[in-house]
């Protein structure tokens, strides 16, 4: 089986050659830098390149559906973000092809079929399907865990595409530290914070403790505090221990983090519907909590 990506971080490389390795499938890649090439080059079997071009959606759509016609893929795999998805529909409607976002689970059942299970009814249900091959699929960020198997692959730098009608301006997301779905601790803020500024301190918590930080969709999707978030619409994650701090437990975010080995939480709502899915609770102001928390960690390193 061929299975050609669309990707632009290593991670998510990574997440693919799990996939690739559960159907036994030969692993291609389109990338739009050529910064990522030799780490690419450990992971797919063969590593297409494109560079310097501004983020369009039809200028990248065209580029990946020529190298699908090169190599004739049964299975093409997006991650399941804004962007993702917006290129898989232009995909596999030009292939004419079926394409199913959100996926968490895939298996190769015979000959030209996979079953397929993804999120459906915002995250709250999960529906199984059956999808015949060639498919189009986006799959949602941290549903599978990372590969660290090494290949020898190729890498060939496509050339110059047409010039764009349409000039965008495209700001990669910026990722510090141990990216959440590979991180065996996370911590993170909900709309308990009052400010911006108070996120410092679950910045210095998740540093202490050697892991990630996030925030919840409010603080990221509606006032702007960072570019990323846990959610069913952002991460979804598994770490070994999950601390959410100010967070009420909302079901489209405790989806996001069910899979959390153990789950944490601090708020001073005793009703808040978080502590009901949580390991162990702690009812008080985070920020007495917090600042305390923080100063035994210090003391402690």
């Amino acid at each position: 089986m061929k299975i050609l990506l669309y990707g632009e971080t290593i991670e998510w490389l990574k997440q693919a050659r799990q996939i690739a390795e559960i159907v036994n499938g030969e692993l291609y890649g389109v990338l739009p830098s050529k910064e990522l090439s030799s780490e690419a080059a450990k992971i797919l079997d063969k590593t297409y390149i494109f560079d310097r071009i501004m983020y369009e959606p039809n200028t990248y759509h065209k580029i990946i559906q020529k190298v699908s016609e090169k190599i004739k893929p049964d299975l093409t795999l997006f991650p399941s973000t804004i962007k993702g998805r917006t290129l898989a529909g232009l995909y596999a409607g030009y292939r004419n092809e079926p394409v199913i976002t959100d996926v968490v689970d895939i298996r190769y059942c015979n000959e030209g079929e996979l079953e397929v299970k993804r999120l459906v009814y915002g995250g709250a249900c999960i529906a199984t399907i059956k999808s015949k091959l060639p498919s189009t699929l986006c799959i949602s960020l941290g549903a599978f865990k990372p590969l660290e198997k090494q290949v020898n692959g190729e890498v060939e730098y496509l050339k110059e595409v047409e010039k764009q009608l349409i000039q965008t301006e495209f700001k990669s997301k910026e990722y510090v530290g141990i990216p959440l779905e590979r991180a065996e601790i996370v911590v993170a803020a909900g709309r308990g914070f009052k400010k911006k500024e108070d996120l410092e301190m679950v910045r210095e918590l998740s540093s202490l403790l050697n892991g990630a930080w996030s925030v919840t969709r409010p603080l990221a999707a509606d006032y702007g505090w960072t570019d990323t978030w846990i959610g069913i619409s952002g991460a979804i994650i598994n770490p070994r221990i999950y601390l959410a701090i100010g967070i009420s437990g909302q079901p489209l975010h405790m989806i996001a983090v069910r899979n959390s080995k153990t789950i944490i939480a601090i708020n001073k709502d005793p009703n808040a519907p978080i502590f009901n899915e949580v390991d162990y609770g702690i009812i008080g102001d985070l920020y007495q909590i917090l600042p305390r928390l923080i100063e035994k960690l210090r003391k402690k390193q």
